[in-house]
């Protein structure tokens, strides 16, 4: 009895179906064995289990992937799996050939933004055509982008999102400025600040005073198992601090939600990439404001108020910019 309960434990430490096995068959025999017979059984047991268990181990690590993350979906994925509560991917990562400069044109088509409605009040219509730069780098370059324009081993990319916002909004600038000269020059960017490790957070500073500060407050994004198509959201708050008279900064902030979505899709090769963009962005709450003193300004009964009923004027308006992008590798 007590042999039995010897091998029995021997049996579940080595946790091997051969050992097992084995331990059965010498059950199984009936015979009466002497103390040098038990001894000698106990050795070829022992021997056998050994050899049992090194055959499993060699045979499962011959099976195992070489690298835990075999394509840039498994990259781009275990990377995005360290969220953080409420947000979700401390950013969106491309596939590893998202990495370099890109010369970039978009066109945007259609928009009831504000800013493009005060635009297209002094002349300029849409759709209108941007030709800037967007730079990608490994989402590991670290806070001063080292080797920014390398990835020798492959890995997700971010966006460079200082450089990129910059390289747009002075490129349209220069092109409002060159088709319509007789608007009003839009404000260069003074500094703009951004960094990899907190890239929730970009802050903007311009030449009349003025300042924005956009923060991501939760995202998501997905990417196919190629590696060729992706897809991003993300919610934004935007802080806007207009210029006071004086020219500095001192205007009263306006505090507004926006969320833009955009998918990406490889061309032909890895130099060719193109994309859509919607961004939404909220301007204020629709509503009719009553006349009638007993609503006490609860709605109206304009068209808004017909459409979503007489709480209306707490209702969000959303005005959309949708825009089509073409990325071409640079370097």
């Amino acid at each position: 009895m007590v042999r039995i309960t010897i091998l029995m434990a021997l049996a579940l430490i080595i946790g091997k179906k051969a050992a097992v096995t084995a331990f059965s068959l010498s059950m199984m025999d009936g015979s009466k064995s002497t103390n040098a017979a038990a001894a000698t059984s106990r050795r070829g047991f022992l021997a056998q289990s050994a050899t049992a268990a090194i055959i499993p181990v060699t045979l499962l690590s011959s099976t195992l992937p070489a690298n835990a993350a075999e394509t840039p979906a498994e990259a781009i994925r275990l990377i995005s799996s360290k969220t953080i509560p409420g947000l979700g991917p401390p950013d969106v990562y491309y596939p590893a050939y998202f990495v370099g400069k890109w010369k970039t044109t978009r066109v945007i088509s259609s928009s009831d933004d504000p800013f493009y409605k005060e635009l297209e009040n002094v002349g300029v219509k849409l759709p209108i055509q941007v030709t800037s730069e967007m730079r990608y780098v490994p989402y590991n370059a670290g806070k001063d982008f080292q080797q920014i324009d390398a990835n020798p081993n492959n890995v997700p990319a971010i966006a460079d999102r200082a450089f990129n916002e910059k390289e747009f909004y002075s490129a349209l600038s220069q092109e409002v400025q060159r088709l319509y000269s007789s608007t009003k020059a839009m404000p260069s960017i003074q500094t703009i600040n951004w960094t990899p490790t907190n890239p929730n957070v970009l802050s903007l500073d311009y030449s009349d005073g003025s300042s924005k500060e956009v923060k991501v407050t939760k995202r998501s994004s997905d990417v196919s198992n190629d590696g060729k198509n992706l897809f991003s959201s993300e919610f934004r708050r935007i802080t806007a601090v207009p210029s006071s008279s004086s020219g500095i900064a001192g205007g009263i902030p306006s505090v507004y939600k926006s969320r833009v979505l955009t998918k990406w899709r490889q061309g032909n090769s890895n130099d060719v990439i193109e994309g859509i963009e919607i961004l939404y962005n909220e301007a204020g709450v629709l509503g009719d404001k009553s006349s009638d003193p007993l609503q006490m300004g609860i709605g109206g009964t304009g068209a808004i108020s017909s459409l979503y009923g007489g709480d209306s004027k707490d209702l969000e308006d959303w005005r959309s910019t949708k825009t089509k992008i073409l990325m071409e590798r640079m370097m």
